[in-house]
């Protein structure tokens, strides 16, 4: 699909929004929505609500003082109908495809000072189409009160996408996004999400647009255009090679930023791996298990690692521990190879057990 096409199909659902769906907020509580969406497709909702209509606050606290259980029942079943009900409701009325599911004790978790936590799980959340995944549920959200239809207006909405994955579209736009985490202010809708985990994919969807005002820059033109440097730092004693490594020259995006952990992931054995960008630097450090060859004699110990990195590197620093010594480094830019030794102290137990019997040998002259 061109991305012309989700521009369109956007601004279509986005004036819809405003012209079918023109309600009060609801006046009940404050609510901050938080979804954590995993690679499968399954998002994980946890949902803060606190209190805040006067009349019901003091309607709760007047009833706390002479039945706290039934208060604490009463506002269980309040914020279960209203916050967990009206939700579910949405969810399974707009799409076929997602199943709400709840934890086995409830969904919903009181907490002081007429404050609760509502939990639960929607399966198909994000479903698979034309190869991306998208979200099966977006658009405005109704909030049933009392024969009263309300906007479900929240104060903050924020959705953790996977960290590998390629951000297509979010509409409407966050009003922050960052590392994949997308955040939305003072609304009372769900967004409507498109991503891939297939690089080829998102740079085909990329390359048909014409209408971005900025021009996408394929990871291929990207990494020609970068100076790439990177400093190794390798430890024998713990067999690991720590990395930082820095692309810098042209203005990154989160896609280059994935696309290059996901190659770093491809070629070495990654242990961990942490990116950012900074300054429209892309900065990339963690820790990976070289092949290693090792050697040992009466005198020394000697290691030999081969390193193997995702790319061609125009500046390559290689370090040790002080306790042993880089006899030798080699690069082509893309291969490393670190020769490291640590000489053995003088004192071996063949020294010692010398030392021991050389008085005996010297009375039997």
């Amino acid at each position: 699909m061109r991305k012309s096409a989700w521009i369109i199909i956007t601004f279509m659902l986005l004036a819809s929004f405003s012209q079918v769906y023109a309600y009060e907020d609801q006046h009940l509580f404050n609510i901050d929505i938080y979804m954590t969406v995993y690679p499968s497709g399954t998002a994980f909702v946890k949902i803060n609500a606190q209190l805040k209509d006067p009349s019901y606050l003091d309607y709760f606290e007047e009833l706390s003082q002479t039945n706290p259980q039934r208060a604490e029942k009463e506002f269980h079943d309040f914020v279960y109908s209203l916050i967990y009900g009206n939700f579910k409701r949405e969810v399974e009325e707009r799409s076929k495809e997602a199943l709400v599911v709840v934890p086995e004790e409830g969904p919903v978790n009181l907490g002081k000072n007429w404050t609760a936590v509502v939990t639960f799980k929607i399966y198909n959340y994000l479903v698979e189409k034309n190869q991306t995944l998208q979200s099966s549920v977006y658009g405005p959200m109704q909030f049933f009160f009392k024969n009263k239809i309300f906007e479900y207006s929240w104060r903050k909405l924020t959705i953790i996408l996977p960290k590998d994955a390629y951000i297509i579209n979010l509409a409407p736009k966050p009003k922050e996004l960052v590392d994949n985490v997308a955040s939305w202010e003072n609304g009372y809708y769900l967004p409507i999400v498109v991503i891939t985990f297939d690089s080829s994919v998102y740079e085909a969807i990329m390359n048909k647009t014409t209408e971005n005002t900025t021009k996408f820059i394929p990871f291929d033109e990207f990494l020609a255009k970068t100076t790439k440097s990177i400093q190794i730092y390798y430890d024998p004693l713990s067999g690991l090679v720590q990395f930082n490594a820095t692309f810098e020259g042209i203005n990154a995006t989160s896609y280059h930023e994935i696309k290059i952990r996901e190659e770093f992931n491809k070629t070495m054995d990654i242990q961990e791996i942490n990116s950012k960008i900074e300054d429209s630097r892309v900065l990339v450090w963690g820790e990976a298990k070289p092949k290693v060859d090792y050697k040992e004699s009466l005198t020394k110990k000697t290691w030999t690692a081969n390193i193997t990195l995702p790319f061609e590197f125009d500046k390559i620093s290689v370090k040790s521990p002080t306790t042993v010594e880089i006899k030798s480094q080699k690069t082509d830019g893309k291969t490393v190879t670190i020769v490291v030794e640590q000489k053995k102290g003088i004192c071996g137990p063949g020294i010692v057990l010398l030392i021991a019997i050389l008085p005996l040998l010297t009375r039997r002259r």
